[in-house]
């Protein structure tokens, strides 16, 4: 069952590379059309599809990974769970700072997409710690057998 979670959490991450290279594309291009709201990246699709299908889907497989593998011990599913989450959450902290939403004052809707982003991104983080957890138990009580 670990390789499957581990083969979800490649195509995981894939999609986070994607998203964000995609996203830096736009964010570059929105510096240099400054009368533009926001760039286009190279893919042809919106920025709301965009983030559904590679964000959302992204924390989709690595829940699903986690939740095929949670009783079995499994480093490389614990470290790709981390990585996930944290770049998840480092994302989210990028386009806070990349839109200039820590200075303006109406963010609405966007500020609350942000941080249902981090949370997600902070559960698919706890998930991994919780597999490093495991595992160390796992293995100490091995040891002690």
């Amino acid at each position: 069952m670990s390789k499957i979670s581990v083969i979800l959490l490649g195509i995981s991450l894939c999609l986070l590379i994607i998203y964000g290279a995609d996203a830096i594309v736009a964010s570059n291009q929105k510096n240099i059309e400054s009368d533009s709201n926001m760039g286009k990246g190279f893919l042809p699709i919106s920025e709301a599809i965009r983030g559904g299908f590679f964000g959302g889907g992204a924390v989709v497989l690595s829940i699903i990974a986690f939740f095929i593998s949670r009783k079995t011990t499994s480093a490389p599913v614990a470290y790709l769970l981390l990585i996930n989450g944290g770049l998840i959450i480092i994302g989210m902290i990028a386009v806070l700072f990349a839109s200039g939403m820590i200075d303006s004052p109406n963010t609405g809707e966007m500020s609350r997409t942000v941080g249902f982003t981090i949370a997600m991104g902070a559960i698919v983080f706890g998930f991994g710690i919780y597999k490093l957890m495991l595992n160390k138990k796992n293995t100490s009580i091995k040891t002690a057998n």
